[in-house]
């Protein structure tokens, strides 16, 4: 049994939710630079009690094998039914995790062995924060079997952190990249062949840079949290490291019986002054390219939600839509529709993930010509991270614009849909435009001569 109380307490900073995470191996779901006031949000939980990954169940001090994490995260949501909506389960999946969902034999089992695959989380502490508001919510869980409790200690961040120190002394070199720019052309020409051979219509295609930093987390965190307009973004201190996420797509989200996904595929540079801007606009929303790769996306997601939607439910909102980012624009769709009887959040994940936007169509040979044409496995990269609720409601980001951090070892991936009509050249810059809060972020770039 799983007790739970609420107090309102004096609001949080971002800098002191990021450091609570940092410190008690925590989460926090935030978004940043909204329109909507209501919509600047943080949702952080600290202190892991319940702790679900591919092969374990961790209940406190007590660890036993699983079989199937998906029925297991079920059964957890159904544990936690009586709570508050405000709460819920936060984790992500993996991008290569989409091997365990289709019959074996169909992908690469290789792993990236960083970070795991499959993580959810109950905490013992909620923070519900809103930015401006002079109060939040805290939410303190018990539980019926031993736990390492932070008990009543009152919980607030050092004053002297890590990131108090001199930031003049900080400093972050890229190191390389994993595809170059001749690297990168190379595989768009691969993609371009197996469209031409019939055996896809378009395919994602990504690129990963590292380095090293002495920034830490939170000082990164901080940056980036005001570096984008955010809707999805994610500070996690996590098994393998921290994961600092920007991301603006979302994958899907659930509110009753209605599931929303929201794919993003089409992007152009913003430009240097309103007219050029308007230029870029009006170029992305009449481009032929983007909007083929945006329309061949939304009839993969339709595709998909049609697997656990009632019949003739799915519906498309006005299409194209634009998104408008700091340095980017880009385009998206919204697709709706009603969810059959008893579909569950495992049968959800099942059906659909990935998200059609980062692999291409038909996804399958896409995702098999991906880890071909890559070379390495993505990891958290282009999965999901999120939150289920008690009833079920729940809400995944598409994980893009994301940081990764071990110790002092960065990196970063970014990537884009290739089509009939790329250009190489654009396709690469694309990728470099992508990066760009990042490296702003690291006081970095990366440079022609390393390219």
């Amino acid at each position: 049994m799983i007790n739970w109380k609420q107090k309102n307490i004096k609001n949080y900073s971002l800098e002191e939710l990021f450091s609570l995470c940092h410190r008690y191996k925590g989460i926090s779901l935030f978004s940043s630079g909204l329109d909507q006031d209501e919509k600047n949000r943080e949702l952080s939980g600290i202190n892991p009690v319940i702790v679900l990954t591919e092969g374990e169940l961790k209940y406190g001090d007590n660890i036993r094998a699983i079989d199937s994490p998906l029925d297991e995260l079920d059964k957890l949501v159904e544990l936690i039914s009586h709570l508050s909506e405000d709460l819920g389960l936060l984790g992500y999946l993996s991008y290569d995790f989409k091997d365990r969902l289709e019959e074996p034999g169909l992908f690469d089992p290789k792993r990236q062995g960083i970070y795991e695959d499959f993580y959810f989380v109950l905490f013992e502490k909620y923070i519900l924060s809103h930015r401006g508001a002079d109060s939040c919510k805290e939410y303190t869980l018990s539980f019926d079997f031993p736990y390492s409790s932070l008990g009543n200690t009152v919980i607030l961040p050092s004053e002297n952190s890590e990131s108090s120190s001199d930031l003049e002394e900080r400093s972050a070199r890229i190191k390389g990249t994993s595809h170059n720019r001749k690297g990168f052309s190379r595989n768009v020409r691969k993609t371009i062949s197996h469209i031409e051979a019939g055996d896809i219509y378009q395919a994602n295609i990504t690129r990963k840079v590292e380095g090293t930093t002495s920034y830490d987390a939170v000082e990164l965190a901080l940056k980036l949290a005001s570096s984008n307009r955010i809707e999805y973004g994610v500070f996690a201190h996590i098994p393998g490291g921290h994961v600092i996420s920007t991301s603006p797509e979302l994958f899907f989200k659930t509110q009753g019986k209605e599931i929303l996904t929201s794919p993003i595929k089409g992007t152009t540079p913003r430009g240097n002054n309103p007219r050029e801007d308007e230029k870029q606009r009006n170029g992305l929303l009449h481009s032929e390219k983007n909007l083929a790769e945006l329309a061949m996306i939304t009839d993969l997601m339709r595709n998909d939600l049609s697997r656990i939607c009632n019949y003739g439910s799915v519906q498309v909102s006005p299409f194209p839509q634009l998104m408008e980012l700091e340095n980017v624009y880009h385009l998206y769709s919204d697709i709706r529709g009603r969810l059959s009887h008893n579909i569950t959040t495992g049968d959800i994940l099942k059906a659909i993930f990935p998200g059609g936007s980062i692999t291409g169509c038909p996804k399958i040979r896409s995702c098999q010509i991906i880890e071909r044409l890559e070379g390495e496995p993505r990891g958290i990269y282009t999965g999901s991270f999120g939150i289920i609720k008690p009833k079920g409601n729940s809400l995944f980001n598409i994980m893009i614009r994301t940081l990764f951090l071990q110790g002092n070892h960065f990196f970063y991936n970014v990537g884009g849909g290739i089509t009939l009509l790329s250009d190489e050249e654009e396709e690469f810059e694309e990728t470099r435009h992508k990066g760009e809060n990042i490296c702003r972020a690291l006081d970095t770039e990366e440079r022609d001569d390393s390219l």
